[in-house]
């Protein structure tokens, strides 16, 4: 991914997509992403996606008529990016090879728990977007799911339980076997608070929505048919002022 001292995704780019390419898939079959960026204005298409990994977002974001630009610090990931993208770019979250106000759309995907430094990123992004220009954000909960989490009797008794480690924002690798992808790169657990504040803290940034998302990425309800008695993934769209 993105935004980090070492490309700590390179070597596993093949896995990656052999994993959660369906995933991907979901995310533009279901709607999700059409439904947060909205239809493009063919005046100004670009939509920078940040954090890019391996472009499985890429054909969905097309779909909405944008023109994608990728973005990602691992060169191995930008080598399966290449196949699904005319325009990548390796580089880092925290600094992007990208002008000021160079961009209407602005995506982050499942990126907060590999990028070291967040807020940063965020700021970056709000650079980037011109006046007017949104930020959308799709990531898994902060609050619910990690290694600090215990799932295991979530479907039968409704029970789940979250551990001290909720508030421990360090590096971890999570060798549970649960999420496979964390026992290889780590994961950055962000609590709710520092997840949110990163896109309140831009002076140029204004917080526009936050919605919670089922594990199939559809709004959460509490009576959720995946069995989830809580979200599993949260969107945030912000916006960029028009005035300063």
């Amino acid at each position: 991914m993105v935004g980090m001292g070492e490309a700590r995704y390179d070597g596993h780019a093949d896995w990656y997509d052999e994993t959660f390419g369906d995933y991907g898939a979901e995310a533009g079959s279901g709607g999700v992403l059409a439904r947060l960026l909205g239809p493009a204005d063919p005046g100004d298409p670009v939509c920078v996606d940040v954090g890019c990994g391996t472009g499985l977002h890429f054909a969905a974001v097309r779909a909405c008529g944008y023109t994608v630009v990728g973005v990602d610090f691992s060169a191995d990931q930008l080598r399966r990016a290449t196949t699904r993208g005319r325009y990548v770019l390796r580089g880092d979250a925290r600094r992007l090879p990208l002008a000021t106000a160079s961009a209407a759309t602005v995506l982050m995907t499942f990126t907060h728990t590999d990028i070291d430094d967040f807020p940063a990123a965020v700021a970056e992004a709000a650079r980037v977007l011109r006046p007017g220009g949104r930020l959308v954000y799709l990531g898994v909960h902060p609050a619910f799911v990690g290694a600090f989490v215990d799932r295991g009797g979530e479907r039968e008794g409704g029970e789940l339980r979250v551990t001290r480690g909720y508030g421990d924002e360090r590096l971890q690798r999570d060798d549970s076997g649960r999420f496979p992808v964390r026992s290889r790169v780590g994961a950055r657990n962000l609590t709710l608070a520092t997840f949110l504040g990163a896109f309140l803290a831009p002076p140029a940034l204004r917080l526009s929505s936050v919605e919670e998302l089922d594990t199939r990425l559809r709004p959460w309800r509490p009576d959720a048919s995946d069995g989830r008695v809580v979200p599993w993934n949260l969107a945030v769209t912000a916006v960029r002022s028009r005035a300063g």
